[in-house]
Order: C-alpha cells, then sequence, then structure tokens
C-alpha cells in the first residue's frame, strides 16, 4: 500500500535551501525531512532556543557527572586500593625478613 502525500507551502528560498540539502546527503524529501525532525526530538533541541544555552546546560552535566566519577574513585582508592596494597607490602616483607628461630649446629665427627 503506498502512502500518502500531503502538501505544506514553504517560503521558495526555504524550498531550495531544502532540496540542496536533501541533494547533499543523498536522500529524498520525505528521508530528509525524518531525520531532521528525529533528531531533535531525539537529542531535545528546541530550534528556537539559542543553541549555546544548550550546549552549556550540557557541559555543566557532564562536568557535575565526571566529579561524581572522580570522587567514587578516589573513595574506592582510599577504601579499597590503599588498604589491600598495604596488606600485600607488610605480607612479602614479613616473608623477606623472616629469619630462622633456631639455628642447627653442625656436629663434627
Amino acid at each position: 500500500m503506498s502512502k500518502r502525500f500531503s502538501r505544506i507551502n514553504f517560503h521558495a528560498q526555504t524550498v531550495e535551501r531544502f532540496k540542496k540539502y536533501a541533494i547533499q546527503n543523498d536522500t529524498n524529501y520525505t528521508e530528509t525531512m525524518e531525520a531532521i525532525l528525529d533528531f531533535f526530538e531525539k537529542y531535545r533541541i528546541n530550534p528556537f532556543v539559542p543553541f549555546d544555552d544548550s550546549v552549556q546546560s550540557l557541559k555543566v552535566l557532564i562536568n557535575k557527572r565526571m566529579d561524581a566519577v572522580e570522587s567514587i574513585l578516589r573513595k574506592m582508592e582510599a577504601e579499597q586500593t590503599i588498604p589491600t596494597k598495604q596488606m600485600l607490602d607488610r605480607l612479602f616483607k614479613w616473608e623477606e625478613s623472616k629469619k630462622p628461630l633456631i639455628l642447627e649446629k653442625k656436629q663434627n665427627n
């Protein structure tokens, strides 16, 4: 079953820009319009709000998440990695410094 088409009126200048864009991307007009709409919906970008604000808020959000990851890694290091390393160091140093407590005397016959 074929899909129905419908028409929307645009300014001639906008239509020419849209046609060039579709040709550059080697797609038909419907695919181009669907891709554009999908992009804006997927990334929740409002083309009527200045993009700098969106980028700045995204940058702040990413920085907060990176700070949280750094905090988690520091906590893991302090509570798990460093104590474990210290225990292993003590264990291996103890083995190295372990001396026989009783010395055997060799008897000469």
